[in-house]
């Protein structure tokens, strides 16, 4: 009797640990794969700061010796070695603009300069140089036209990006297009 009890007890822990373990194996790779997308999310929401960061500082700053060099170059630079973190993920856009009362995009287009990745995907991770970054609506809000006296401008910087899956399976079958923002206020500058 105890033989034949036992041969059952490891024959119903064998059947149960068949039917459990799938369900935890997927559970586990479910929850690395939203971990990874917490990761992404959190260096972009780095890069939304940063670049909004700079932005405040930066004002309607434009190099006297190289004009193509101004506050939004400065901003797309702090944002691309911050999206260079992302570990399965692209950048996709970054839109600097003026941000209204609650933060958000203005109604009026002018006052929002779209910035895309190259074809490509290649961003430019290295501390000096110009950005990989391209305008693309012309960008109509020029950094000289920014209000650093009173009235001041609030300068909102919107970061979107796509994460890849790795695992393909649950809870992502594609990529996930994820955005952050960040605003802050143009900090005052007597000198012009």
């Amino acid at each position: 009797m105890r033989r034949l009890r036992r041969s059952e007890d490891k024959g119903t822990a064998l059947l149960e640990s068949a039917l459990v373990l799938p369900f935890l194996i997927f559970l586990a790779i479910g929850l690395a794969e939203i971990g990874f997308l917490v990761i992404d999310q959190m260096a972009i929401s780095n890069a939304a700061r940063e670049g909004a960061r700079v932005g405040s500082a930066a004002g309607k700053y434009v190099d006297t010796v190289d004009p193509s060099i101004n506050a939004d170059t400065l901003i797309l630079r702090s944002v691309e070695q911050a999206a260079c973190n992302l570990e399965h993920g692209s950048l996709k856009t970054v839109t600097i603009y003026r941000a209204d009362s609650a933060g958000d995009l203005p109604a009026d287009p002018n006052l929002i300069n779209i910035y895309e990745v190259p074809t490509s995907g290649n961003l430019n991770c290295t501390a000096a140089g110009s950005t990989a970054l391209t305008c693309d609506n012309g960008c109509p809000w020029a950094p000289a036209s920014r209000r650093n006296l009173d009235p001041f401008d609030d300068v909102g910087v919107l970061v979107e990006f796509d994460h890849d899956p790795i695992t393909g399976i649950f809870p992502f079958t594609g990529p996930v297009a994820l955005s952050d923002r960040a605003v802050m206020r143009i900090e005052p500058n007597t000198r012009g």
